[in-house]
């Protein structure tokens, strides 16, 4: 009898968080320190016909004591059209739809608050496949998703024209991120970087519609 392997579950700095949280298949927990209360997301990539469609994501949410006992559907976010649909059925009044507007408010300064807590549930953000490695358990995401990953940042910052092979990766990022603040939604940004109050007004969901 095949017996599971357990969940490694690995709390994250919010910063790791940023970037992990659409890489297609995020699933993450949120913990409210002072009441106890925690709440499981899943943040995936749609699909149609097979392929992924760009930058449009359905929401699921999983909360203790939900007499459902399951994921509740929330709705589709658009982080292109900087919009969330939510779905019909899901009432408004539902503890997971109103910490996932809290959270895309306060995205940018999740550091200020210390009863929170973010963990990824063992699996990677971007292909879903348990995480084995240490280094990938820290970051939640595996090694060869990372490398893509790093691989699609550097290929965006050389076709705006900005990298430069003697500059690090970080060093790189920093130069592009001058030329155009928008890439913090689109590049791997490490973690150690802090947005600026000029970058944080172009980050996708500091300028969420539905805010």
């Amino acid at each position: 009898m095949r017996t599971r392997r357990p969940k490694t579950r690995k709390n994250i700095t919010p910063a790791q968080f940023r970037n992990f949280i659409f890489q297609g298949r995020a699933v993450f927990t949120l913990e409210n320190a002072d009441t106890g209360n925690y709440l499981t997301y899943k943040i995936r990539q749609i699909k149609k016909s097979g392929k992924v469609v760009p930058n449009q994501f359905k929401v699921e949410c999983k909360s203790l004591g939900d007499k459902e006992y399951g994921y509740q559907f929330l709705g589709f976010l658009d982080i292109a059209k900087v919009t969330f649909r939510p779905w019909g059925r899901t009432s408004r009044d539902h503890i997971g739809y109103k910490t996932l507007y809290w959270m895309l408010r306060n995205l940018e300064v999740l550091e200020n608050y210390t009863n929170l807590s973010i963990y990824h549930e063992g699996a990677c953000c971007k292909c879903g496949m348990p995480l084995t490695t240490p280094e990938s358990i820290d970051q939640g995401i595996g090694p060869i998703c990372m490398d893509r990953m790093l691989g699609g940042s550097a290929q965006i910052m050389k076709d705006l024209g900005t990298w430069d092979d003697l500059l690090s990766y970080e060093e790189n990022v920093k130069k592009a991120l001058k030329v155009d603040p928008t890439l913090w939604s689109k590049i791997h940004v490490p973690d150690h970087i802090k947005a600026s109050d000029d970058h944080k007004g172009t980050r996708v969901l500091g300028r969420l519609g539905i805010l």
